[in-house]
């Protein structure tokens, strides 16, 4: 089986797994619904990445390089989470208001990382061909 096919797939499957287990816990169906979707993209753009550059799965161990993502997830955990936890909804609905927003923030990061690692060569290739010679005055 072709490891695209696999990744995508699995993405499904992940997807409705989340989205369909928090419906039958009692999560409200949107938020389930939700739940379900933002999970099935994250493994869908972490498969891409995965596939197209697996150099940059790992961290090297210096906590220089990872400080900024560090940042963020405490960020979120901390902020988003104590706000989820503060909402007067049943604890289904927060463990599915939980992993959208873990979710969400994940999908972000990577697609951030896509970005810079697929845009970064379009960039300096056009700064190559737009480059202007300065005068010799």
């Amino acid at each position: 089986m072709d490891r695209t096919l696999l990744h995508r797939l699995l993405a499904v499957a992940l997807g409705v797994a989340t989205g369909g287990g928090l419906w039958w816990f009692g999560a409200n169906p949107g938020i389930a619904g939700a739940a379900g979707v933002s999970v099935l993209v994250l493994g869908l753009v972490m498969g891409r990445v995965v596939r197209q550059h697996p150099e940059f799965t790992a961290s090297s161990g210096s906590w220089q390089d990872s400080k900024w993502t560090a940042v963020g997830q405490f960020f979120v955990i901390v902020v988003a989470f104590q706000a989820v936890f503060s909402a007067a909804v049943p604890l289904p609905d927060q463990i599915g208001l939980h992993v959208v927003v873990l979710a969400t923030y994940m999908v972000g990061y990577f697609v951030g990382g896509l970005d810079a690692l697929e845009g970064g060569s379009s960039d300096d290739e056009r700064r190559s061909v737009d480059a202007v010679e300065p005068a010799d005055d």
